[in-house]
């Protein structure tokens, strides 16, 4: 089984057949892909001050879809490095993108940066019940830019690494992470290519 939620419609947007992205996402395969149903529940204010407030710390992928949700905690980074809620919208999705999605097209997507924190003083006596949607490359996908894309032949495609030094999916998690030069960032290098995880 194949995931193909913003898969294909990525692949349009560069100029690749439809399948590119999908096959490298499959159900049935070594990967994390995954559909969560999670519910938060609320904590007492010790639990909020020793995880200083957040929820869950960075995470990554190629997609992330959720349903939008009405109890807030969802924030993405503007680009004025401000941390901004994500309105709710009946019957929504929410779509981020992800550090494999900017390797496989070279930084054409950027990732959205996002963090999950105690949602707002009047919703605090609320659980917040939330369904997810992951999708991960399997694990034997090397992240390496989709080099027959026209799109991004046009813009330029700068190899970070040799084909063969590419990570996968499998070096996410596996190396210490490590103090960022920025404030509540850590950071790991994965093949010599610097990833940040927000916190």
């Amino acid at each position: 089984m194949r995931c193909i939620i913003g898969l294909d419609v990525c692949c349009n947007a560069v100029e690749l057949p439809e399948d590119t992205l999908v096959e490298k996402h499959n159900f049935d395969r070594t990967g994390e892909t995954s559909v969560r149903f999670m519910k938060y529940y609320r904590r007492s204010k010790d639990e909020e001050e020793q995880s200083k407030n957040v929820w869950l710390k960075g995470h990554t992928g190629t997609i992330t879809v959720l349903w939008s949700q009405p109890i807030g905690g969802l924030q993405i980074l503007a680009p004025d490095g401000r941390w901004k809620w994500v309105r709710h919208i009946d019957n929504g999705l929410v779509i981020n993108t992800g550090d494999m999605m900017t390797f496989l097209t070279n930084g054409y997507y950027k990732p959205t940066i996002h963090r999950v924190i105690q949602s707002p003083e009047d919703q605090h006596h609320y659980d917040r019940l939330g369904a997810y949607y992951f999708a991960m490359p399997d694990n034997d996908v090397r992240l390496l830019p989709c080099a027959e894309s026209p799109v991004l032949q046009r813009v330029g495609i700068e190899r970070q690494c040799a084909n063969e030094d590419a990570p996968s999916t499998t070096s996410y998690g596996r190396s210490d992470l490590k103090k960022g030069a920025e404030h509540n960032v850590e950071e790991e290098v994965i093949e010599g290519i610097v990833v940040k995880h927000y916190n």
